[in-house]
């Protein structure tokens, strides 16, 4: 009885937590989107620089 008591009270936590980290997330997966090409058009300069 006393596992399941904790248990909700570490739902309770961290409902407030998803709930801010979600907007945020949503806001970050663009912002991901954006750099991934970016990343994929830096990496083969890296690679190219590297040797010197």
């Amino acid at each position: 009885f006393q596992f399941s008591k904790t248990k909700t009270k570490t739902n309770f936590l961290l409902l407030p937590l998803a709930s801010c980290l979600l907007p945020l997330s949503s806001c970050l997966l663009p912002l991901a989107s954006c750099l991934l090409p970016l990343a994929s058009c830096l990496l083969p300069l890296a690679s190219c620089l590297l040797p010197y």
